[in-house]
């Protein structure tokens, strides 16, 4: 076997794995002469290669002893995105530069401030943490991410957050944050509540901004 022989899977390799004029043996030797830490082991891992019995991650290939200038890692964690704007941009421009390498993107966006909050140095209200999300999605649909990879993000959100049924529900059509995973970060507390079906206070900064039943959050959530 001298690669692979299922079409999508050939696309995919000389799309997303290859360099320009690459051949999948030539992306297997550049490969191998990346990892390998002595000529014995560089024919160990050819072999192995050219024939698929192993074949590294994605990023791995695409990057491993490459020309151009992507990362080997798929996933990166950016800092906590803060409840401040220059620090939201910073956030969102550190994120298009690592997608631009190639590399996935996760934030934890729980400790901006939810939507209609008070911002008392501007006398104006805050738009609350999903709207934010909407900059980051325009990033990532801006940016080509290197090697033909499409930018990758996941959006994370305490679920006792008060806008945490506006997160859960974001993407219940086909147009809103499209270039979004979201995942939220479930507590001890919320799960005892779910399984004793009680009330559970969604809080921000030590304040309770709402109280709903956590069985009806729990099933916003499935």
């Amino acid at each position: 076997m001298n690669g692979p022989i299922i079409p999508i899977a050939i696309w995919a390799d000389e799309t997303k794995y290859r360099q320009e004029g690459e051949s999948f043996t030539q992306k297997c030797g550049r490969v191998a002469g990346a990892l390998c830490d002595d000529k014995e082991h560089f024919a160990d891992i050819l072999d192995i290669l050219k024939d698929q019995r192993f074949l590294p991650g994605g990023r791995v290939q695409a990057a491993a002893g490459s020309t151009r200038r992507v990362t080997a890692y798929n996933c990166f964690v950016m800092q906590k995105v803060p409840d401040d704007f220059s620090g939201i941009m910073k956030v969102a421009s550190d994120a298009g530069t690592t997608m631009r390498l190639g590399g996935g993107v996760g934030y934890d966006i729980s400790e901006v401030r939810p939507r209609n909050d008070l911002i008392k140095s501007l006398d104006t209200r805050a738009s609350g943490p999903v709207s934010f999300m909407g900059i980051m999605d325009a990033v990532c649909k801006t940016i080509a991410s290197a090697g033909h990879r499409r930018g990758a993000q996941m959006a994370t959100l305490r679920v006792d957050h008060p806008d945490i049924e506006e997160f859960v529900t974001a993407k219940n059509n086909s147009h809103n944050l499209t270039q979004f995973n979201m995942s939220v970060l479930v507590t001890d507390k919320f799960m005892e509540a779910v399984k004793k079906d009680e009330d559970f206070d969604l809080i921000f900064g030590g304040r309770v901004y709402k109280t709903i039943r956590a069985k009806a959050l729990w099933d916003k959530i499935m």
